[in-house]
């Protein structure tokens, strides 16, 4: 759910920025439509008709009002359509252009209104001048008028009121990003339990609607395929297993005749010794075929879990000592010497498991390391606790295990497929068995030692 709260936290993040990117562009227009309002239009207003207002009109010698050619020629490149002059009584005493429905007189308050407004639909800018009031109107739909009147207590807390306003929109803002933010989140959170559901090889049904819809279709159909193909495993697996325990069963009738007529044969005096040491080696070779079937279904029934789990509780250190006397009274040659070493903290520790699969497992790697070393080694059995954990290390001055075989042991080495690749059943089997156990299998110091951490309290989901 972190990673679903990490997309709700950007997605929150982008909104933030695309909403804050949108206010500095909408200010920065509104800047800029402002700046040219006042620069382009009320500047030009200011530095021309205020200032040429007084050179448009002039009298002559003889006292006559007239245009100035400069007047005219500003009136024209400034498209006016008429100019006129007013007295102090209202009287028009000069004009240029003047459309003939205007009338030759104003009152007061006419003069108000075209000053404040429109004379005529024509836009009117007046100033007045040393001659009287100068008016000049522009061309038609040429200007928009708009008086807007305050009062002073309102633009007196004008920032106060930008304050509520600015502060309202951006609870808005808030309020609508966090809304839509939840309604993403609640439609991706079942996106993220169903994967989660997925990785965990769980079954999941989405329901098939929402802005999501897409995915969810998807997941169900990758959770269907899921399902089938476990299926199919499951059986391929289950077919495996029971036709390994069916030739198992096979075997062992006619194995056990043969090893019984074998050791019936070594125990005829009445055949030569070269006869008698022939039987001894067919009955050995069966005993070692029946170790291997039983190995075999071993490594099966522990791979697939259908290998129950005797619990009880033992104690590793009697564990230790008595394969290590069984292990020396089984006729070792002399160039073998198994030394036991097991620490007092691991006195008196009970673990709870399946005792005879341990044995199996310490007894795997005794003989693995008297059949890979003929000449003789010293084999070394330590007992410990390492981390609250029961510790059982086998290890020898040998050959050691070759990394080939840990390669292939551990998965570490997958293009070995077209080569002949080694015997490893021991080791596996040790290495389920550890697994069984919920502890950790490790092989290090190059090969030569074998190292099995074991929970002292466990669970055991199939144990019986």
């Amino acid at each position: 759910m972190k990673s679903l709260l990490k997309i709700y936290g950007r997605y929150i993040g982008s909104t933030w920025i695309i909403l804050v990117l949108l206010g500095m562009v909408n200010l920065s227009v509104m800047c800029w439509i402002m700046l040219d309002r006042v620069v382009n239009y009320e500047s030009g207003f200011a530095t021309s008709f205020r200032s040429m207002a007084e050179l448009l009109v002039e009298k002559d010698s003889e006292g006559e009002l007239f245009l100035t050619q400069q007047g005219k020629d500003f009136l024209e490149e400034s498209q006016y359509a008429f100019l006129m002059l007013l007295n102090d009584t209202g009287d028009v005493i000069f004009e240029w252009n003047l459309p003939e429905n205007f009338k030759d007189h104003y009152t007061a308050g006419e003069i108000a209104g075209f000053t404040r407004w429109y004379l005529n639909d024509y836009p009117v800018k007046v100033w007045q001048t040393k001659e009287g009031l100068l008016a000049a109107g522009g061309k038609k739909n040429s200007l928009w008028k708009f008086t807007l009147e305050l009062p002073m207590g309102f633009m007196s807390h004008i920032g106060q009121y930008i304050r509520v306003l600015v502060g309202a929109n951006l609870l808005i803002i808030l309020c609508m990003v966090g809304f839509l933010g939840y309604r993403y989140y609640k439609s991706l959170c079942p996106l993220s339990e169903a994967i989660e559901a997925l990785s965990c090889n769980q079954q999941i049904y989405l329901t098939e609607k929402g802005v999501a819809w897409e995915l969810a279709v998807k997941l169900n159909r990758t959770s269907d395929i899921l399902k089938e193909q476990r299926q199919t495993i499951q059986k391929r697996d289950m077919a495996r297993t029971e036709w390994i325990a069916g030739v198992s069963h096979d075997i062992r009738t006619p194995l056990s005749v043969i090893m019984g007529y074998a050791d019936e044969l070594m125990q005829n005096e009445k055949l030569g010794q070269k006869e008698r040491a022939k039987a001894a080696v067919i009955r050995n070779q069966s005993i070692k075929i029946r170790q291997l079937i039983e190995d075999l279904n071993l490594t099966s029934k522990l791979e697939y879990h259908m290998q129950p789990l005797r619990v009880t509780p033992f104690y590793p250190a009697v564990l230790l000592r008595t394969l290590a006397a069984e292990f020396m009274n089984e006729g070792l040659g002399g160039q073998f010497e198994v030394v036991p070493f097991i620490e007092f903290e691991l006195e008196g520790v009970t673990l709870k498991g399946d005792e005879e699969l341990m044995k199996r497992a310490v007894r795997n790697l005794l003989s693995n390391s008297t059949r890979h070393n003929p000449d003789g080694c010293r084999i070394w059995i330590r007992g410990g606790i390492e981390s609250g954990k029961c510790v059982i290390e086998v290890s020898d001055d040998g050959c050691g295990i070759p990394e080939v075989v840990v390669q292939e042991l551990f998965g570490e080495d997958g293009d070995r497929w077209n080569e002949k690749k080694p015997h490893i059943m021991g080791l596996r089997i040790v290495k389920q068995i550890v697994a069984a156990h919920k502890g950790d299998f490790r092989i290090m110091m190059e090969g030569h030692c074998v190292k099995m951490s074991l929970p002292i309290d466990g669970a055991f989901p199939y144990a019986t």
